[in-house]
């Protein structure tokens, strides 16, 4: 089982998961860093600097954490976006234009969620993941 993964740095996870710490691997954590749902186009424009990795490496480091279970993929209409595999049991919202994510924690959904995985086999420290588009001021995407 992965332990969570949420007061731990880049290296530090990479350590427990037995993986080496490349430089794509650290920079998708650190993009991902604070609960950020990102594409990997979004990843990829924000990295800056001289030694960036280049896009074929943040690709496979993609591949690699989401194997690993500690970034999962949410497929949307258009692409996927990553975020960081929290292992919270509360519903998650995000929306597919800005990324955010959103933990839901009314009882109703919380008891749903946890029925939907019993009912599906699902581990218990799963969640529902919920992609729709918001309608905040902020999401200018």
């Amino acid at each position: 089982m992965i332990e969570n993964h949420s007061n731990m740095d880049s290296l530090s996870i990479l350590q427990s998961i037995h993986l080496k710490p490349t430089a794509g691997r650290v920079s998708v954590l650190e993009a991902l860093d604070g609960g950020a749902c990102l594409s990997a186009q979004d990843i990829i424009a924000s990295l800056s600097g001289i030694a960036r990795p280049g896009a074929a490496t943040i690709y496979r480091a993609l591949t690699a954490l989401c194997e690993a279970g500690v970034v999962k993929r949410v497929p949307t209409d258009n692409s996927s976006l990553y975020v960081l595999a929290s292992h919270s049991t509360h519903p998650q919202l995000i929306c597919s234009r800005c990324g955010k994510v959103e933990e839901i924690h009314s009882p109703e959904m919380v008891r749903y969620n946890a029925t939907l995985m019993k009912n599906r086999g699902v581990k218990n420290d799963s969640a529902l993941l919920m992609v729709a588009d918001c309608k905040r001021k902020e999401c200018d995407s």
